[in-house]
Formats: structure tokens, sequence, C-alpha cells
């Protein structure tokens, strides 16, 4: 949660963006197939189907993202602009710095570690979440 806090301060510090809309903008990118369908967006990352439009509306109107009607009415395609595509490349920049000071204050064996112990966690999670309750 720490981290997700960092990450929205200096997101919106460098580009002009909080954590969130960077992430939806970045998935529409790198996950074309999921930008197909707003809920489908919304459970890739965790959030409401409604914060997902509220994102989308702000970003279209701030000339990042296209939405396209496909053939009915409930089918939108979204795809990101020239300047929506410059966004996330400047997001991925802060990223990439903060990654980098990430593994010069833990050291990259510890990182890794630490990655894969919140994998697991967050198999277990899964696994636990689509068990049938007690």
């Amino acid at each position: 949660m720490l981290n997700d806090r960092l990450a929205d301060r200096e997101l919106t510090a460098v580009i002009g963006v909080g954590r969130t809309q960077f992430l939806v903008l970045r998935t529409v990118q790198e996950a074309p197939e999921l930008a197909a369908s707003q809920q489908m967006l919304a459970d890739h990352l965790g959030l409401t189907k409604a914060a997902v439009s509220r994102h989308i509306i702000f970003a279209e109107r701030r000339g990042w993202l296209t939405t396209n009607i496909e053939h009915s009415r409930r089918e939108h395609s979204l795809a990101l602009t020239t300047s929506g595509r410059s966004l996330i490349a400047r997001g991925r920049a802060v990223q990439d710095s903060a990654e980098r000071r990430t593994v010069h204050a833990l050291g990259a064996q510890r990182l890794e570690m630490t990655a894969a112990t919140l994998a697991e966690l967050s198999v277990m999670l899964e696994q636990r979440l689509s068990s049938p309750a007690r």
C-alpha cells in the first residue's frame, strides 16, 4: 500500500496523472484484448467498472485515448492516441527509475526473493478465494 502511494505521488509529480489512471492506459496499450471490455479491464486491475469508466472518460477528454463503438453499442474498442503513448513512455521511465532505486536499496537477490514470496502469497490467496466457503 505504501508503494502504491509512493508510485501515485511520483507519477503525478512527473507525468501529471496518478497510478490508477496510468495503469488503465498502460493496460490498454499492453493488453488490447482486455481493452475490449471495461469489465475485463476492471477485473484485471482490481477496480470497479465505474472507476474504469471514469478513467476512460478522463483520458478521452485529455486526448490520450479514443473510443470506437463496434458492432453493437455495448462493444467499444479503446486505443491510445499519440499523446497517450507519449504519456505511457514517460510513465515507464518513472517506473524504471523507481525500480533501479529499489534494486540499489535492497539488492537484486533480496528483491527477487521478495518478489517470489509475494507471488506465492498471491497464488495462495487466489486459491483460497476460489475455493468454496466453509
